[in-house]
């Protein structure tokens, strides 16, 4: 992509408001007789609750407090967007009734006037905890005598699933060169920049609930909301305006949700609540938290021939709806974009006492490049060849396509129907400066490159809504069932929009976020902002050009097919304007119009479906590294995206999509890392501790663009969100890797767990100076 194309992109249109300081966040919202509430949380990784008190809080001032016994939904069922039928149970309940697993679980909610005073408040309440043995880790978690987590996990296994085609044992053990390792991706967390927030405001009068919310998944929300708290749903109205980013942690309903809800209900007046970062860090799901165990074999010519591996989530106290979704994504996605017959991963859900595991931005698919990228280069030098050699004799190629995984996601067939991973791999080998040399430099420190691909997969959850309405004035309005974090939905449904019906990109507005806007969406989450959202739009702005060319057509006495409409005016396809716009179009078919049929306005409503919801991108990402092998330091010097997103829709947005997709995972991969104590205390709990990416930490990331359209979906665009980060972990090992050991054949340089931190690192460069067998 270049930078021209980058620079003559529309603007996008939220930005003005949001740089005057205009957005509308939940923190923004005040309403009359509002209070605010704090909630109070389990102190103990482990452990019976005995009692709670609350009648020193009471006494004091609070306004209501709610603990289990006051919620008659504390039983009820979740709505899930996703299950899995492998899971064994373990949803969470609404408060903490007789158990509590995870340092941070709600157990009561307090309610005063201001924020202030209801932390002072819920301090007096008084919980009685009968201490339990905790399950700090995975290893704890599978002994023989460990404490069961739940009823119906066995072995504190929360869900168990295998995924195999061929006989991938057979098939290593006639391999010409193996290779086998165990990688780990830490417990990390999304961190959005707005903590999660609710305003809830039940109308006593009305029977009706509106809550302004930070949420991914507005719908879902209002299906628990409806479900749980038994409410009609078309009473209840979720309203996300502005989002301050979600990564994946809010694309679920959480309890503190139904929770503040409910409590709006109990006072008859509007309540709120916001999350502070500690509460963030602590209760929010986390995410990653895998490790690979996996064995790569290939014949004398470098053809891969089987792949193995045993995963292993720690996915926390709870099954949190989606909680296995990464589990389910790295089982399908290890192979990446490589031809490999024999298959076969087996995965393991395990509790543990700590926050609940849920998506984060990749979901899996950077817990699948970290591992198979880095045995690649290791597979590559047993077998004599270069990293570039291997994965060249290896990627699937545009003659092999459509390629069918004989893998499924949430019962979905994996496929890749478009593309070019070989183009790919030749951008970024030309454009990136690529090269094998190790440079030594007069300090003693080394430059080298490494690389890494990666596969998208994009659009999961397969319809989206979309209605268009133009007005008396000329004007465009698109409604969407999206919601937006920030991914400029709001500029890029505007040009489809504008695009498609003929008209100026400054007469459409867009909104979304809102339950009201449409009967129904999903939300924006998965990458499908421009698969399902885009193409709904699209629907919906080709239904309205129809019926007013058909309307134009009657009033102008002339076929359909003779007319046109170009700036908002109808002119005729072979040359020469008419009197007529659509503004004079809507005007006639409102009602007491001429042409008036019943309709109330000069709509069309389109919901966008696809029977393959999931469509396939690629990258191949390029990093530059400079190691002080002494010390174990280094910095990512340069960064290389060669990316195919299909159709741009906006240049300017994918480019920052994908840079931002990068910045993301180098902080995934050099900083971030949930640390948690025996007693099951969350040691990184503030953000002094939690370590994230910051600008004097990050290299310039330079992009290249390998355009191919998929076919899943009318635009020919595939998902731009995640690609950036998923395969970022990988080449910076892969390039540190080759720093420190370039003539190695495998085993000297073990950077095999995230975060890549200067000791981790010090101690490989140790390994591989005194050739020393690396520990288990």
């Amino acid at each position: 992509m270049s930078r021209t194309a980058a620079q003559s992109a529309p603007r996008r249109k939220e930005d003005a408001r949001l740089l005057r300081g205009a957005g509308r966040f939940v923190d923004d919202v005040h309403l009359d007789r509002m209070v605010e509430g704090a909630f109070v949380r389990s102190s103990r990784a482990h452990a019976e609750i005995v009692s709670v008190d609350a009648s020193a809080a009471l006494a004091a001032g609070a306004l209501l407090v709610l603990t289990a016994a006051d919620l008659p939904f504390n039983d009820r069922p979740w709505v899930t967007r996703y299950w899995h039928a492998a899971i064994r149970g373990g949803l969470p309940r609404f408060l903490a009734t007789d158990r509590v697993r995870f340092v941070g679980e709600p157990i009561a909610f307090v309610v005063a006037d201001d924020r202030y005073r209801a932390e002072d408040l819920a301090a007096l309440v008084e919980v009685a905890y009968r201490e339990l043995p905790v399950i700090a880790t995975v290893a704890d978690a599978v002994r023989p005598d460990a404490p069961r987590l739940h009823p119906d996990w066995l072995g504190n296994v929360g869900a168990h699933f295998q995924q195999a085609t061929g006989n991938a044992d057979a098939a290593l053990r006639g391999a010409a060169h193996r290779v086998r390792e165990t990688f780990s991706f830490v417990r990390q967390a999304p961190l959005p920049l707005e903590t999660r927030g609710i305003v809830a405001d039940y109308d006593e009068a009305r029977q009706a609930l509106t809550v302004w919310m930070s949420t991914q998944a507005h719908y879902n929300v209002r299906q628990n909301l409806s479900s749980i708290l038994d409410l009609p749903e078309y009473q209840v109205r979720v309203v996300c305006e502005d989002v301050g980013g979600g990564f994946g942690a809010k694309s679920r309903t959480y309890v503190e949700e139904l929770v503040v809800s409910h409590a709006s209900r109990r006072l008859r007046r509007p309540v709120k609540w916001i999350e502070d970062r500690f509460e963030n860090l602590q209760a929010t799901t986390h995410s990653r938290a895998i490790d690979v165990d996996i064995e790569l074999g290939c014949d004398e010519g470098g053809a891969l021939l089987a792949l193995k591996a045993q995963l292993r989530l720690d996915m926390g106290g709870y099954v949190f709806t989606s909680g296995i979704m990464t589990a389910e994504v790295a089982a399908g996605f290890i192979a990446n974009a490589y031809r490999i017959p024999n298959f076969r991963v087996d995965v393991s859900c395990i509790g543990t006492n700590k926050t609940p595991i849920a998506t984060y931005r990749g979901a899996g698919a950077p817990e699948a490049a970290f591992p198979i990228e880095c045995l690649m280069d290791l597979l590559a030098k047993r077998a004599g060849l270069t990293p570039v050699e291997l994965r060249r004799r290896n990627l699937i190629r545009p003659a092999d396509l459509p390629h069918e995984l004989e893998r499924s996601l949430a019962g979905i067939p994996l496929r890749f129907e478009s593309g070019d991973f070989p183009a790919l791999l030749d951008q970024a080998l030309a454009d990136s400066g690529y090269s094998r040399d190790v440079v030594t430099e007069a300090d003693g420190c080394r430059t080298a490159w490494g690389l890494a691909a990666c596969i998208e997969g994009s659009g999961f959850v397969n319809f989206e809504t979309a209605v268009i309405r133009a007005d008396a004035l000329g004007n465009v309005t698109v409604t969407s069932g999206m919601s937006t974090q920030g991914q400029g939905q709001h500029t890029t449904y505007a040009q489809v929009a504008a695009e498609t019906l003929g008209v100026d990109f400054e007469r459409v507005d867009v909104r979304m976020g809102d339950t009201q806007l449409v009967p129904f969406g999903r939300g924006a989450f998965a990458s499908r902002g421009a698969i399902f959202g885009a193409n709904a739009v699209l629907g919906a702005a080709e239904r309205l050009r129809e019926k007013i060319l058909a309307v134009a057509a009657d009033m102008l006495q002339a076929p359909a097919d003779a007319l046109t409409i170009a700036h908002g005016r109808i002119v005729r396809a072979a040359g020469g304007d008419t009197d007529l716009d659509i503004a004079a179009i809507a005007r006639a078919v409102s009602p007491g119009g001429s042409h008036f049929a019943g309709e109330p306005a000069l709509e069309a409503q389109y919901v966008y479906g696809s029977d393959q919801p999931l469509t396939f991108g690629g990258a191949v990402h390029v990093a530059r590294v400079r190691l002080d092998p002494r010390t174990g330091f280094f910095r990512v010097l340069d960064y290389f995206v060669s990316h195919d997103a299909g159709r741009a829709l906006n240049a300017m947005i994918v480019e920052g999509q994908i840079i931002g997709g990068v910045i993301d995972g180098i902080g995934g991969a050099l900083y971030s890392e949930l640390i948690y104590s025996d007693e099951g205390q969350l040691v990184t709990s503030t953000m002094a501790d939690y370590l994230v990416a910051t600008a004097p930490d990050l290299p310039r990331v330079r992009l290249g663009h390998v355009e191919t359209r998929p076919g899943t979906n009318p635009l020919g665009v595939r998902g731009i969100g995640e690609g950036g980060l998923i395969p970022t972990a990988a080449v910076i090992a892969n390039a540190l890797a080759h720093a420190i050991a370039p003539g190695a054949t495998g085993h000297e340089a073990p950077l095999y767990t995230l975060p890549l931190r200067p000791e981790r690192v010090y101690t490989a460069c140790r390994l591989a100076t005194h050739r020393l067998v690396a520990p288990p």
